[in-house]
C-alpha cells in the first residue's frame, strides 16, 4: 500500500540528493582545476536548484472499491494510487492533486558565542 507522504518524501529526497551530488561534483572540479593550475582560466560550473513547483496527481481507493466488496467489520484500508497508467483509467472527479513549491533556503550560519 502506497502512502502519499512516502511518495512526496521520496521525490523531495531525490531533489535534495541531486543538489548534493551537484555540490560534490563542483567541489571535485574545483580541486582538479586548482591541481592543474587552471583555476583562474576556467569558470567553475555550479548547479543550484531554484524555485520549483511539483504537482502530484493521485487517487484514493478503499479495499472495498479495489476488490468490489466491503469488509465484514466495516473498516476499510485506503490505497493511494499514483501510477499514471492507473490514474488515466479513473474518472476525472476521482483524481486529485497537490502542489508543492520548493525554494532554496538561505544558508543557516551558526552564531559564534
Amino acid at each position: 500500500m502506497t502512502k502519499l507522504q512516502d511518495v512526496i518524501a521520496s521525490v523531495l529526497r531525490d531533489v535534495l540528493s541531486a543538489q548534493h551530488e551537484a555540490n560534490l561534483l563542483t567541489e571535485s572540479l574545483a580541486e582538479q582545476y586548482a591541481d592543474a593550475g587552471v583555476m583562474n582560466q576556467l569558470n567553475l560550473p555550479a548547479v543550484t536548484i531554484g524555485d520549483m513547483e511539483i504537482t502530484f496527481r493521485f487517487a484514493i481507493a478503499s479495499d472495498g472499491e479495489l476488490q468490489g466488496k466491503s469488509p465484514e467489520d466495516g473498516i476499510q484500508s485506503m490505497d493511494v494510487i499514483v501510477d499514471a497508467d492507473r490514474l488515466a483509467l479513473l474518472p476525472g472527479h476521482a483524481v486529485h492533486s497537490v502542489s508543492l513549491t520548493v525554494s532554496p533556503q538561505e544558508s543557516i550560519k551558526k552564531s559564534e558565542s
